[in-house]
């Protein structure tokens, strides 16, 4: 069986499920911007081969329609068996109340769509993606259930340690680059007190980052977290003059070093309680 997702992270907890039952391929590459992946004639060559096409959804991906358009595979089409929308049955953080336009820069209509680094938001999208499996290969059915128990019960284990890890910080404030963390810092009970970016999608301003040291001395904010594609410039200027540290952490599966979703998660969390610290 073919398995094709849109982002390293749903094809690591896909491959959870499956094992050696199918073969999992992510079309953006670790640590590429998922908003911003050029799909190629041979991504729809893959596509067009694929008994699964799992997603992230809330409009993140929408370069995979174009993709689904022209595979012609009817097995993956919205709507059919094979058609995952990983977000589907996630709790949406941010969802916007007013407006969107150009001014508001890359803020999703549907919500901040970066729910994977939630761990038990992992869960629920190893769920939807269960379901699928169990509609296009019922034949493996026992061995996709005892998957997906292994996998939620490694979560309910880890997590605990997770918790632990970052409890001494709960409530302390950090900055990141992006506007990625919301789902991560909800469970976790972290503030997320600002972003290098201005808005969404847009790069750092000299006045902006001005604004952020200042605001970061008076709140008494020191930690800057960056995921792994980003430039440090502005993180590592503002957290010497917040007398703070930087911490770079893995922006996909496959990033310094990780290989599967929990290394990756352990990572972040040790990259965090480091800036934290």
């Amino acid at each position: 069986m073919e398995i094709i997702t849109t982002t390293p992270e749903l094809a690591a907890i896909t491959r959870e499920l499956v094992g050696t039952l199918a073969s999992v391929t992510s079309l953006a590459k670790p640590e590429t911007n998922y908003h911003q992946v050029d799909a190629k004639p041979s991504d729809v060559v893959k596509v067009a081969r694929a008994d699964l096409f799992v997603r992230c959804g809330m409009d993140l991906d929408m370069w995979a329609d174009a993709l689904l358009g022209s595979s012609r595979n009817a097995k993956v089409q919205r709507g059919a068996p094979g058609y995952v929308d990983a977000s589907a049955r996630v709790r949406k953080l941010e969802v916007p109340t007013g407006g969107i336009n150009g001014a508001s820069g890359d803020v999703h209509a549907a919500g901040n769509p970066h729910f994977w680094f939630d761990p038990k938001d992992a869960v629920v999208v190893a769920y939807e993606i269960l379901l699928a499996l169990l509609a296009v290969d019922k034949a493996h059915g026992n061995t996709y259930n005892a998957n997906y128990k292994r996998f939620t019960d490694e979560i309910t284990a880890r997590l605990a340690g997770w918790e632990k890890t970052l409890a001494p910080f709960k409530g302390q404030g950090f900055v990141a680059y992006h506007d990625e963390w919301v789902y991560f810092a909800t469970r976790f009970g972290l503030n997320q007190f600002g972003f290098l970016e201005p808005k969404p999608g847009i790069p750092p301003s000299g006045g902006h980052v001005t604004d952020l040291i200042q605001r970061m001395k008076a709140s008494k904010v020191r930690a800057v977290v960056m995921g792994s594609i980003y430039s440090t410039k502005y993180a590592d200027l503002i957290a010497r003059e917040a007398g703070g540290k930087v911490a770079v952490v893995p922006y996909s599966v496959g990033g310094l070093g990780t290989r599967t979703y929990f290394e990756y998660l352990d990572a972040i969390v040790n990259g965090f309680a480091k800036a934290l610290r």
